[in-house]
């Protein structure tokens, strides 16, 4: 019974002194104080101008109609369908320019072919919005 008290003071004495040095700052070597460190803001990621829309799942070359196969997770803005996509081969590679269309039916997207040859399995991005 004595052990577990003199354990649970050595214990708490190591824990406040490991929480007291913990905050502490120490000045550079040449004694200016340190600078702080950059927040976590500054080192955000911000997303690219380039939206993955998905990829191209049938191409019709008789009536120029590319059906788009939607990413998971990708998020349609409210005026897809009167913006101009873009198809691009795995290496980033432009194939075909495509107009969007309002022909929307759960995952699947309607395109007009508007010029170039997409393939299937072409990635579909977004034409980026020039400001």
């Amino acid at each position: 019974m004595i052990i577990r008290p003199s354990l649970a003071l050595a214990l708490c004495a190591l824990l406040l002194a490991g929480c007291a040095t913990r905050g502490s700052k120490s000045p550079a070597s040449d004694g200016t104080p340190s600078k702080p460190k950059e927040s976590a803001d500054s080192g955000r990621t911000i997303p690219g101008p380039v939206q993955v829309l998905g990829r191209v799942i049938a191409v019709d070359l008789r009536t120029l109609s590319v059906v788009i196969d939607l990413a998971p997770y990708v998020e349609i803005p409210f005026d897809f369908a009167t913006r101009q996509l873009i198809t691009r081969r795995d290496d980033l590679q432009p194939t075909a320019r495509l107009q969007s269309s309002p022909y929307l039916r759960g995952r699947t997207l309607g395109a007009r072919l508007i010029a170039g040859q997409p393939q299937v399995g072409d990635e579909v991005v977004f034409l980026p919005i020039s400001p």
